[in-house]
C-alpha cells in the first residue's frame, strides 16, 4: 500500500521486474524511449535482474521497444494484456517465438456490445500481424494492419487472443462483459480491451517467475493503468506512475513522477541499489530476461 511518505527502497533485492511500456517507460503515443530511462533499464539488466516488458501492446509493437533496450535473444515479453507471452529469438526473419496464447471465444462479448451499440466497431487481434475488423478504426486507435471482414467472420475461426470494441461510452459495458465471463479493461470512455477470463499481465508474470523459481516477494513491477493493477498488487516491489488512477496509486509501494519527466528512473535506480551487494554481471544480449 502507498505510505506517506511512500517507500523509497524495496525490502528485498529484486530478481525480476515487469515493466509496462506506454505511460510508464515512454509517453503514450510515442515510440522512442527517452535516454535516461533507457540507461536506467540497462543498469538494471547489468545487475543481472531479469527485465520483462509487460504491455497491452500487440506483439509487433513490443519488439521495436525491446530493441531500444538491447533486449536480445532469450529475453521474454508479455503482450496483449497477458494474452500472449513470447521470447526474442535474435533471428531477423523470425524475431520472436510465441510461447503461450490465452485464447477465448469472443461471440458472447460481441453480442453484449452489439446489443448495446448498433454501430460498434469490433476487432480481433491476429498476433504478429494486426487485426480483423468489422469497420475501419481511425488512425492511432489500432496498431498494425486492419483486414475488413463481415462481423460473423470475426469469430468464425474459433478462439482468439484479444478483442477490442469501440463506441461512444462503451466503457459502461465493462461490468456486463466481466459478468459474462471475460476480462475487460476500459482504455478511455470509448474503448474496451477484452481477453480471456482471469487473464492479466500478472497471471503471465506469475507463470514466468514460477518458471524461474523466483519468490513473489523478489519481483518488481511498474505501470500506470487499470490493466496494471493486478501486477502492481501482487509484485513484491511495485511502482505506479503519477497520473495513474487513484486506486492504482494506493495499491503501489512507490509513486513515480510524471512520465514526461522520466519519473520511473528513480524507481529503476532503487532496483539497482537493492542489489548493490550482488556481484555485477557482464552485459550481453539476453542478460535481462533469459
Amino acid at each position: 500500500m502507498l505510505t506517506t511518505p511512500h517507500e523509497s527502497m524495496p525490502r528485498r533485492p529484486a530478481k525480476v521486474t515487469f515493466l509496462d511500456i506506454d505511460g510508464t517507460l515512454l509517453p503514450a503515443g510515442t515510440s522512442t524511449v527517452p535516454d535516461r530511462t533507457r540507461r536506467a533499464v540497462a543498469d538494471v539488466m547489468a545487475r543481472g535482474i531479469k527485465v520483462v516488458l509487460a504491455t497491452g501492446r500487440p506483439v509487433h509493437n513490443v519488439l521495436p521497444v525491446a530493441e531500444q533496450f538491447g533486449m536480445g535473444q532469450g529475453c521474454f515479453f508479455i503482450a496483449s494484456n497477458g494474452a500472449v507471452t513470447g521470447v526474442v529469438t535474435g533471428n531477423r526473419r523470425h524475431p520472436y517465438e510465441l510461447l503461450d496464447q490465452r485464447t477465448f471465444d469472443p461471440r458472447g462479448a460481441f453480442s453484449v456490445a452489439m446489443a448495446a451499440h448498433r454501430e460498434v466497431r469490433m476487432a480481433v487481434e491476429v498476433p504478429g500481424v494486426g487485426w480483423r475488423v468489422n469497420a475501419r478504426f481511425a488512425p492511432g486507435q489500432l496498431s498494425g494492419e486492419q483486414e475488413l471482414v463481415p462481423p460473423k467472420q470475426l469469430w468464425s475461426d474459433g478462439e482468439i487472443t484479444r478483442a477490442i470494441i469501440r463506441a461512444p461510452g462503451v466503457a459502461g459495458l465493462v461490468p456486463d462483459l466481466v459478468g459474462a465471463g471475460y476480462t475487460a479493461y476500459a482504455a478511455g470512455l470509448d474503448h474496451v480491451d477484452i481477453t480471456r477470463r482471469n487473464v492479466s499481465k500478472w497471471t503471465e508474470a506469475d507463470r514466468l517467475r514460477r518458471r524461474w523459481r523466483i519468490d513473489r516477494f523478489d519481483t518488481a513491477a511498474a505501470g500506470d493503468g487499470e490493466n496494471d493493477l493486478p501486477l502492481i498488487r501482487q509484485a513484491g516491489w511495485s511502482c505506479a506512475m503519477w497520473h495513474a488512477p487513484r486506486h492504482v496509486l494506493e495499491a503501489a509501494n512507490y509513486v513515480a513522477g510524471p512520465v514526461s519527466e522520466e519519473g520511473v528512473v528513480p524507481w529503476l535506480d532503487s532496483l539497482v541499489l537493492s542489489n548493490r551487494v550482488a556481484r555485477p554481471l557482464p552485459v550481453r544480449a539476453g542478460t535481462g530476461a533469459s
